[in-house]
């Protein structure tokens, strides 16, 4: 019996002793065909032996080998997950005082300002939250790859930014590209993409130039190869200083007209915009009545000894027609302005400001005397008419300063001040009725205000429509602008 015993016990510490041994040749076999089954790769099927059994598949033993052969029997097994390799981010090659845009930095902040000054290593960038002092290694590079509309590519480091345009140096030298003419861009920081996709600029966001403020024009010209459609007239951009427009209710009512319109001075930096333009109209047949419409309190009319402005005159009783000349009454027109604008960005940082400045002058008055009777009669009165000698009724004129203001991305405050010898103040019904007889506004009524102002707002409803609502004629705007016409 006791010889039987240590038998028995030789053989179980036999069996323990190869249990304990390298994993079988099967094992292997059937593990790698488990794994497989699995959708383990053989990195994904060692990396998950060496995270739980602390060895490869050769490494495991014969009883580790079981084990992993039941996990994945049971389904229990999960794939690891991928180790990650730090990808080390470039640093920036340029560095430059004055520099002005979107720093990217090392640690993953973000930092909007501009570069006052390098010292030792040591970057001064004045931001809105203050000055702070980084070292010139945590600023990571930024290169763009940029294709314009036109097709052509450029790569380069982005020197600044804009609210309208990217400054890009590439090995042929600096480029200043607008935003508005992009067609498709990749950015990159620390040499990685940034998959954030970079909205192009509309024209309402503060980079929109207004071509005007109500009735009177800015120094800003449309973009080259733009068409544009407004209440009162249409317009194109030939170039990037010269727009041509022209009022479509004269045109239907045969009197052609061109206005051109030059911008000859210019300077704009990432802050400021300044510009100057000169301006005509030249109407080929401009009707008289036109002329007698809007100078209509400048007019007397005499009836003994009672003298009465003709916009005060009862319109059933004496009319443009009773008093113009009974001839054609067309006439070779023009007029001509100068107009200075500025706008700059906005102290808050949104969005922009901006303010014009001019004065206009016309031939109106030229030979004044010849379109209009002398006497006509008036039931059984004789009544005599005539201009109105009084100075401020010498030379058409009109003066204004308008003003611009972003209060958000698609919505503009405007407003503007004049003094207009030949200006006057109708209601807005008046107003409807006088614009859809010609698509103008020429009516001899309303009330004399030399001196006003009128204020209003602009709203985009998107990028190439924008409506406009204030409180003086024409009283509703619309600007209708396709890019690249």
């Amino acid at each position: 019996m006791a010889i039987t015993k240590y038998i028995t016990l030789i053989l179980f510490s036999a069996f323990l002793l190869a249990q304990d041994g390298a994993i079988l040749p099967g094992q292997k076999s059937a593990i790698q065909s488990l794994s497989a089954a699995a959708g383990f790769s053989n990195a994904d099927l060692n990396t998950y032996l060496i995270q739980n059994y602390g060895q490869t598949l050769d490494g495991l033993s014969r009883t580790d080998g079981a084990n992993v052969i039941k996990v994945f029997q049971a389904g229990s097994a999960s794939k690891p997950e991928p180790i990650k390799q730090k990808t080390e981010l470039a640093v920036a090659s340029i560095l430059e005082a004055g520099m002005k845009k979107r720093f990217h930095l090392r640690d993953g902040s973000v930092r909007e300002g501009e570069i006052l000054s390098i010292e030792n290593g040591a970057v001064a960038l004045k931001t809105g939250s203050g000055t702070f002092i980084i070292p010139s290694g945590q600023f990571l590079s930024e290169t763009a790859e940029i294709k314009n509309k036109k097709g052509e590519l450029f790569k380069g480091v982005v020197l600044g930014e804009t609210f309208e345009e990217f400054i890009i140096r590439t090995s042929f030298g600096d480029a200043v590209l607008q935003k508005r003419d992009i067609q498709s861009m990749k950015r990159y920081h620390g040499g990685v993409l940034d998959r954030q996709s970079e909205e192009r600029r509309k024209f309402y966001k503060g980079e929109a130039q207004l071509l005007h403020v109500f009735m009177d024009p800015t120094a800003f010209p449309l973009t080259g190869n733009t068409f544009y459609v407004s209440g009162l007239s249409v317009g194109y951009g030939l170039t990037d200083r010269f727009m041509i427009t022209t009022k479509f209710g004269s045109d239907f009512n045969n009197d052609l007209n061109l206005h051109p319109k030059m911008r000859f001075y210019h300077r704009k930096s990432a802050e400021k915009e300044v510009a100057a333009s000169w301006g005509l109209g030249l109407h080929r047949k401009y009707p008289s009545k036109t002329i007698l419409g809007k100078y209509s309190h400048a007019i007397n009319i005499t009836r003994g000894e009672n003298v009465t402005p003709f916009h005060e005159e009862d319109t059933t009783a004496l009319t443009i027609d009773d008093v113009a000349l009974e001839d054609d009454g067309r006439r070779l027109y023009a007029e001509t302005f100068l107009v200075f604008s500025s706008r700059r960005v906005n102290p808050t940082g949104r969005g922009k400001i901006g303010w014009s400045m001019g004065v206009k002058v016309s031939n109106a008055f030229v030979g004044r005397d010849d379109i209009i009777k002398t006497k006509i009669a008036s039931g059984t009165d004789s009544v005599s008419i005539a201009w109105s000698t009084e100075s401020k009724y010498s030379v058409p004129f009109r003066g204004w300063l308008s003003l611009e203001y972003d209060l958000r991305k698609d919505l503009k405050f405007v407003g503007s001040a004049w003094v207009d010898n030949g200006y006057k103040t109708m209601s807005l019904s008046d107003t409807f009725d006088d614009y859809t007889d010609n698509f103008s506004l020429d009516a001899p009524g309303g009330e004399v205000s030399m001196i006003d102002f009128d204020f209003g707002f602009l709203y985009a409803v998107n990028e190439s429509f924008r409506v406009g609502l204030h409180f003086q004629q024409p009283y509703i705007d619309f600007y209708w602008e396709f890019f690249e016409f």
